[in-house]
């Protein structure tokens, strides 16, 4: 999956340097509030983060200097 979503570093729910830990996390809020949750990462040597997913369709549609791009590592939605 090589697809890319911009954030604002300031709207992540949780972040950690191990995956599994990170994966963890996003399913429990997933479970909270029903609704997708990616897991992204900026770049090798930086945390995996969890985003609500409605938090990138938002960002997208501003022009905030602010946002940085992530590449999805995974997306929980079921």
């Amino acid at each position: 999956m090589s697809e890319d979503v911009f954030f604002n570093p300031g709207q992540s729910i949780s972040s950690d340097f191990d995956y599994n830990k990170a994966y963890v996390a996003a399913q429990i809020y997933h479970e909270k509030v029903k609704k997708p949750v990616l897991v992204v990462k900026e770049e090798d040597n930086k945390p995996f983060i969890v985003f609500n997913e409605e938090a990138a369709i938002e960002e997208e549609h501003k022009e905030e200097q602010s946002a940085k791009q992530y590449k999805v590592v995974k997306r929980i939605d079921d």
